[in-house]
């Protein structure tokens, strides 16, 4: 055990002090657990998440896709199952070309055709099985 001393300035209201501080303490303990349940009620409503980087955005432009991907928003896609025609659409032309589109590998190496591919069929399988699912695309 030990014992601490505290001086403080005579003009300081110290009492006021700390019932203010602890006022504020408590206030940011109910606005951690807000935040908390929150975060927990974000959680339980995420159904799916899925990242590609963004070295591949030249791709997902000459196929069409960029704007379905990474801005839904701005061409009003709000649920998956409006990406459904467009994801079809771009993967079969991916598919059917692969060169042309290989040409657009990123030079470093951060991405590939391959890699896209697989990333939008994931997303198609994602917008079959929850097509009323709201889409969110974050940066």
């Amino acid at each position: 055990m030990s014992l601490d001393l505290y001086f403080f300035k005579k003009e300081i209201d110290i009492k006021e002090i700390r019932a203010n501080i602890s006022d504020l303490y408590e206030k940011q303990r109910i606005i951690q657990d807000e935040i908390k349940q929150l975060e927990d009620d974000y959680d339980d409503a995420l159904l799916y998440s899925v990242n590609i980087t963004h070295n591949l955005n030249k791709m997902a432009q000459k196929v069409g896709l960029y704007e379905v991907l990474w801005h839904p928003e701005e061409i009003d896609i709000t649920f998956a199952y409006q990406m459904i025609l467009p994801l079809e659409k771009g993967i079969k032309e991916l598919e059917a070309y692969p060169e042309k589109y290989k040409t657009l590998n990123p030079p470093e190496g951060l991405g590939s055709y391959e890699d896209f591919v697989a990333f939008c069929k994931s997303v198609l399988l994602r917008c079959r099985k929850y097509p009323d699912a709201v889409i969110e695309a974050g940066k």
